[in-house]
């Protein structure tokens, strides 16, 4: 009876894959690709709408194209379809409980040698900007915990780039390096990883911009 039930739900995972892999394959034709023919992907994408991008958010906007109440659970995309996965100032809305297996949910949607680009508040600059302004509260409340204006908007995750490498490693991919926002293939558009913090009449660093190569 045990093999038997393995059986069947090893049969019903092939079948759901190949059906999954046929609504992806129907919805591409309708989706934008990369001038250099690849599929882009970005995850959180809220405002923006970045030519040659599937976006895909929680909010639906009129450039929105796949709406999911889940940024993080993609059923809707089949294994090794994607070429880059494009997340900012998103990941830290994970719980930290779940960063690894959220990551390892984008790995399996990526081709081989495909990348996950991440920006995400960086818990140094956080320090930084707390000691800089005199231990002010006020001044790191948003970076730290969201701005909490409307649901998905809280942060459940902290990240500097020790941790953010490792994370990404023990996903499963093979390489995290930085990534520039100012010189970077597929980011010709302003957003927050190359953003800084106003306080007081300053400006701070905010951002740790990396990425993983599987």
């Amino acid at each position: 009876m045990w093999r038997l039930r393995q059986l069947l739900r090893r049969i019903m995972a092939e079948w759901r894959s190949r059906q999954i892999g046929r609504q992806w394959a129907r919805h591409l034709e309708r989706l934008p690709q990369g001038a250099d023919g690849k599929i882009l992907l970005h995850i959180g994408c809220g405002d923006i709408d970045a030519p040659g991008f599937v976006n895909l958010d929680a909010r639906p906007q009129p450039h929105v194209h796949i709406v999911t109440t889940n940024l993080f659970k993609l059923s809707m995309i089949p294994d090794g379809a994607v070429d880059l996965i494009y997340m900012s100032h998103v990941l830290e809305h994970v719980s930290h409980l779940d960063v690894v297996s959220t990551m390892r949910e984008f790995l399996r949607i990526l081709r081989p040698n495909g990348v996950l680009r991440v920006s995400v508040p960086d818990f140094d600059h956080i320090l930084t900007i707390y000691q800089a302004t005199g231990n002010n509260i006020a001044a790191i409340e948003q970076p730290l915990m969201g701005g909490q204006d409307y649901p998905f908007n809280y942060h459940y995750a902290v990240f500097n780039d020790a941790y953010l490498r490792a994370a990404m490693l023990e996903s499963g991919f093979r390489e995290a390096r930085g990534w520039d926002p100012e010189n970077c293939e597929h980011h010709d558009f302003e957003d927050w990883a190359s953003r800084t913090i106003p306080f007081d009449g300053r400006e701070f660093k905010i951002s740790l911009n990396l990425e993983a190569v599987k």
